[in-house]
């Protein structure tokens, strides 16, 4: 009895352990099948997620809960399968080994679980009647997707350079007191959105050359007292800024460095965004500027609050809002751009004045509100207005106004937009960097431009797009705006705080500490602080950035980052890190690695397994002691954008087909030889590079460049060569001829070469720096149709330049020109009426021998500066300087021209 009971236990234990292994080998033999129902499925879910959210201020509280956990679905779920298609994208042989069918095997487990949960929340929606519509067709959604995008992509024609509209007045007030000795300080006072900063930079422009110093700095952009006052130091003077860093001196001593070297001095400083109040006369004190009877310093300072201005003894000037005169200028401008004159049409013009009036004149508003109504039918209109005129908190209209704006953008936009708070207030931002965030996280469709995100954003007025002298392109947001972007964040479990991101309390806003995001940058963190502690949530956190935590350094705590699997972007730009863990290169979905401004020593050995990495940035990491990039570099093939301080790199890097851009400290050194390292053939090899600089080492390359040896790289569009051939001391070669095929090159530099003609041909060309070549015949650069930025530079020969410069008509879009280390040069020429047009910036820069300036800057219309700098002649600067004879001239016709003249 006891033997066949002791069978039939064995029999069913047998039977169930059999079913046991059948299920498990299905989720390994199913994996296919169950991934692309999970992917399916949440496809679905995302499209019903980006629907919900148009109607969020509609929504009830118990649907506003269980979209929540809907949402929580859809995080695990995106997190999961990125996972899966990496693990899968890497495994390249047919059959699998077994450690990859155990990774099938625990992926599979948690398909099945995630599966399970949608399940579960579609029943939990069916009891609240909606949650039916998460099995709606893809294909019906994917549609309704792809036309409100179509919708978004137009781009709008606003003038780049549209003088101020509504302040014109308020500038002229600004300057008259000013003037005026008697108010050393001046306080900008008025609420959020009035245009303040907006105000003080035209001013700010305008006046600045009167003065032997001016400085710029945005208080609230600095986290301790110390760094405000080495900026201070540094846009002082770099001498002064080097002793008190050297020296490292108290607050106190450095504000007494700063006290010394601004006595007698006539200077202007500017303090945007000052918010809290100090002691009296605290804040100048401690900074060490000089105020009293003996002082020439004039200071302006933008705030909200009267107290600070009473605090400082400074003279109010209220910041009032625009009439409707004005406001309704301004309305045009970005609600009609292509309209001529910025002219309403008539079946518009009733309803626009309505908008414009419930924007209650605020300048910020205005923008953002015409801006998102630019191109669009009056239906647009009208319900735009039916929904200003719903904004329920008169205290804080702006805040309402912009959160319609920010409602109105689909899906995608709002999550770029939202990203923003990433940055600290009045940071400037980079642009690409900014795009390859955007894609790290994934908020950028497939097949989409992710600069079209960028520009849409700043036609709407929620972000300031400008480029600098290199061309290279910068962003900023609006204080208000940030605050907005970090309110929408902190709904989508974004962390701020030291506090929030380590703290085990629970709360209802925050999703019960759940956080996706750590925005942690310029928070002033120790090392020890996060040394014994990790994040509430690791397993969740997708961004982690801690730049501008200077005390944080050496080597990098592990224990922060155990858990962090699915991490897509680490920034740690400018902390004193020497080393990374090794644990690091465990993050599969690591996206964007930021290591500038760092201590490390080599690239860290963990970046190698990074096969998701499409951004790695080493650069300004002066301690780095590799001139080479380590050959393993050539294996991330994903990596699209590399930055460095390199001199060599590998030959394998021309395989990496993703790579765009190859930015490195200065020229790279491409080796003549097969030795493993990067060689001319190389490059020509990499058909979808769009940067890089090189430096020609031997008249073989050069012969190689002119038979076309680059000619596959259709796509370059930034190009840097440099001729080191060191035989070559006297006559410089020709750049070579067939690199002219180039047409879609936009930006280039050459070093050392003699300038062909040909070069004119560039008809795309925006920036071109021609340093230490010969131009003795200069081609007929005015004649290049796109040219932006011209730079010239270190040229020993030339004793004075075309005069067909200064044709009328000649650099139609030219807005900056440098002239550097001319030592020959005698004079510039006249211009004529019409020429270089758009000019904004002109610079002379080390042409002591030059004796004359060309008549004819006065008819520069554009010309907002020109700086002639340890230049000209005794003779020549003293009518350059205020009050001088040809200073006079240029003011009498122009008087918006700053003009900057300094000594040797």
């Amino acid at each position: 009895m006891a033997s066949i009971l002791a069978e039939g236990v064995v029999g069913k234990v047998c039977e169930m352990a059999i079913q046991q292994v059948a299920n498990e080998v299905s989720i390994v033999y199913n994996f296919s099948e169950d991934f692309e129902r999970l992917k399916n499925k949440m496809r679905q879910i995302n499209y019903f997620l980006n629907e919900a959210d148009e109607k969020s201020s509609t929504q009830k509280e118990s649907v506003k809960e269980w979209l929540q956990s809907v949402r929580d679905i859809a995080w695990e779920a995106e997190d999961l399968l990125q996972i899966c298609a990496v693990d899968s994208t890497n495994s390249q042989s047919c059959t699998l080994s077994c450690n990859q069918l155990i990774l099938r095997h625990q992926m599979g487990r948690r398909i099945q679980k995630v599966k399970a949960r949608v399940s579960s929340v579609i029943e939990d929606g069916n009891q609240l009647n909606i949650g039916h519509t998460l099995v709606s067709h893809v294909d019906a959604a994917e549609s309704s997707n792809t036309s409100q995008r179509r919708k978004y992509t137009r781009l709008s024609v606003l003038p780049s350079d549209s003088k101020p509209v509504g302040i014109q007045s308020k500038i002229d007030s600004m300057v008259n007191l000013l003037e005026s000795p008697q108010f050393p300080i001046i306080a900008v006072v008025g609420m959020g959105g009035l245009g303040k900063t907006y105000l003080l930079q035209h001013v700010y422009n305008a006046q600045k050359g009167r003065y032997e110093k001016s400085v710029w700095l945005s208080v609230s952009q600095f986290y301790s007292f110390s760094k405000l006052l080495n900026d201070l130091a540094f846009q002082l003077d770099e001498d002064l800024s080097k002793k008190i860093k050297k020296s490292g001196v108290s607050e106190e001593v450095a504000a007494e460095s700063i006290y010394s070297f601004m006595q007698g001095k006539k200077c202007l400083i500017v303090l945007d965004d000052v918010w809290r109040a100090t002691r009296e006369g605290d804040l100048l004190t401690k900074l060490g500027i000089p105020t009293g009877a003996n002082g020439q310093c004039q200071v302006l300072v933008s705030t909200r609050s009267r107290e600070v201005s009473a605090n400082l003894k400074a003279q109010i000037y209220e910041m009032e809002s625009l009439t409707d005169g004005e406001s309704w200028k301004l309305f045009c401008v970005y609600a009609f751009p292509e309209s001529e004159g910025n002219r309403a049409p008539e079946p518009l013009e009733e309803v626009a004045r309505k908008i414009m009036k419930e924007c209650g004149n605020l300048p910020l508003a205005i923008k953002t509100t015409a801006a998102s109504l630019a191109n669009t039918s009056l239906p647009e209109w009208q319900s735009k207005l039916s929904k200003l005129k719903k904004v329920s908190i008169p205290s804080d209209p702006v805040m309402d106004i912009l959160k319609l704006s920010y409602d109105a953008l689909p899906a995608h936009l709002k999550a770029c937009f939202a990203y923003l708070s990433f940055f600290p207030e009045d940071e400037q931002i980079e642009c690409e960097y900014l795009i390859y965030l955007w894609m790290g996280e994934g908020f950028v469709p497939a097949g989409d431009n992710p600069w079209d995100c960028l520009y849409q954003l700043a036609n709407l007025c929620l972000l300031e797009v400008w480029e600098d002298k290199w061309l290279t392109k910068y962003c900023k947001i609006h204080d208000l705006l940030l605050d907005l972007t970090i309110l929408i964040s902190r709904e989508n479990k974004c962390s701020f705080s030291v506090d929030e991101a380590f703290s085990k309390l629970r709360s209802v806003n925050t999703g019960g500490g759940r956080w996706c995001r750590l925005f942690l940058a310029k928070k002033d963190i120790h090392e020890h602080v996060i040394s014994e502690r990790r994040p509430v949530s690791p397993t969740l956190v997708r961004t982690l950035s801690l730049s501008d935590n200077t005390e944080i350094g050496g080597k990098f705590p592990a224990k922060l980052f155990y858990g962090m699997r699915v991490l897509r972007v680490l920034d740690l730009t400018n902390t004193n890190i020497s080393t990374l863990p090794a644990c690091i290169g465990q993050m599969k979905l690591l996206k964007v690695l930021n290591l500038s401004w760092t201590k490390i020593k080599k690239v860290p050995d963990c970046v190698r397994y990074l096969k998701s990495l499409c951004y790695l940035n080493v650069s300004c990491s002066h301690h780095l002691m590799e001139s080479e990039a380590p050959e393993w570099i050539s294996e991330l093939r994903c990596l699209q954008h590399l930055k460095g301080p390199f001199e060599r790199m590998p030959k394998g890097i021309s395989k990496l087909e993703a790579l765009r851009t190859l930015r490195v400290q200065s020229f790279l050194s491409l080796s003549m030889e097969e030795d493993g390292v990067l060689r001319l053939e190389d490059v020509g090899k990499m058909s979808e590079i769009e940067e890089i600089g090189f430096k020609v080492e031997d008249e073989s390359q050069l012969k190689k460049m002119e038979e076309g040896i680059l000619a596959p790289l259709l796509k370059l569009r930034r190009l840097e060569v440099e001729n080191g051939i060191h035989e070559m001391q006297s006559d410089l070669p020709q750049f070579p001829e067939r690199m002219g095929a180039m047409r879609d090159l936009e930006c280039l530099l050459l070093r050392k070469f003699a300038v062909p003609s040909w070069i004119c041909c560039l008809a795309n060309l925006r920036y071109l720096c021609l340093w230490e070549c010969d131009c003795s015949n200069y081609p007929e650069l005015q004649t290049m149709p796109n040219l932006v930025s011209l730079w010239l530079r270190k040229n020993k020969r030339c004793t004075e330049l075309p005069k067909a410069f200064g044709k009328s008509g000649g650099f139609p879009h030219l807005r900056f020109f440098w002239i550097y280390d001319f030592p020959e040069l005698e004079e510039f020429p006249e211009m004529e009426d019409g020429a270089m047009a758009c000019l904004e910036k002109l610079e002379i820069f080390g042409c002591r021998k030059v004796k004359k300036v060309g008549e004819g800057l006065e008819r520069l219309r554009r010309l907002k500066e020109f700086r002639f700098e340890e230049s000209g002649t005794d003779e020549l600067r003293e009518t350059l300087k205020e009050g001088g004879s040809y200073w006079e001239k240029v003011k009498t016709i122009n008087s918006h021209i700053t003009i900057i003249c300094t000594s040797y």
